[in-house]
């Protein structure tokens, strides 16, 4: 895991394997810190038969176990279990137990594809850009995605683009903002698209001309719509304002 973790209660020879993030736990300290550090990736299925039997053959907190059998059987809410879990050990401070408790509350009675896109959401803000873009083309690829609006399904292209520059891939960050704008129409992810061109081939004029012809059409829209001058200038510096990079501060996100 990479960090040293202070354990005051029993540590086991025999982990428990969280296939997820393919991470072995020997403790519940290493549990509450999956917990503080993958809030977006748990589920009902995270206490699990498994993991309540763990805990009380190799970890030996038959109390916990049973508390954590009687969660289940009184079918409690998962942000419910969780802070059992962490009330067991000191691992988390009261503040983190209670901002995961919200957020896990946060999820429930939400549809599967909400789940997904605030789990994707959140792993983008944590800067995990390859557990964002696993999450984003898993929402993409549920049939119910079908149903999402454009102006959604392209915010979530937008936010896999972003993720790909977090990851220095500027190619394929200018396809996911280029397919961004085909469902949305948001001009800021056209200068997104072509500030990811620059950055991935700047001597490419094929490709940079491509992105100027999209651009070029933005404009004339824009001209079509606004007959004021000011209006029509202030919308081309706008347009053609590719000063700024794709996101500050690790993304411009939706």
């Amino acid at each position: 895991m990479g960090e040293l973790i202070l354990c005051n209660r029993k540590e086991t020879d025999v982990p428990y394997y969280l296939e997820q993030n393919m991470i072995n736990i020997y403790s519940l300290e290493e549990l509450n810190w999956y917990i503080l550090n993958h809030t977006e990736y748990l589920d009902d299925s995270f206490v699990s038969d498994d993991l309540i039997s763990w805990i009380a053959e190799e970890l030996k907190d038959l109390e916990l176990a049973g508390q954590l059998k009687e969660a289940v059987r009184k079918k409690m809410t998962l942000a419910k279990k969780v802070r059992l879990l962490m009330d067991a050990c000191g691992f988390c401070t009261k503040k983190e137990k209670d901002e995961i408790e919200y957020a896990l509350a946060e999820v429930e009675n939400k549809s599967e594809i909400e789940c997904m896109k605030i789990r994707a959401d959140r792993s983008l803000m944590n800067h995990r850009y390859v557990m964002a873009i696993r999450e984003y083309m898993r929402l993409l690829q549920k049939e119910e995605a079908g149903k999402l609006a454009a102006s959604v399904i392209g915010n979530i292209w937008n936010n896999i683009g972003v993720a790909h520059t977090g990851l220095f891939l500027y190619r394929d960050a200018a396809r996911c903002f280029k397919k961004a704008y085909d469902y949305n129409n948001n001009p800021a992810c056209m200068r997104e698209m072509e500030e990811a061109w620059r950055m991935a081939a700047p001597d490419e004029k094929e490709q940079v001309y491509e992105v100027s012809e999209e651009l070029q059409k933005t404009l004339e829209d824009i001209h079509k719509q606004w007959n004021d001058e000011e209006e029509v200038l202030e919308a081309f510096r706008d347009v053609l304002d590719k000063k700024k990079y794709i996101y500050e501060s690790n993304g411009r996100w939706a």
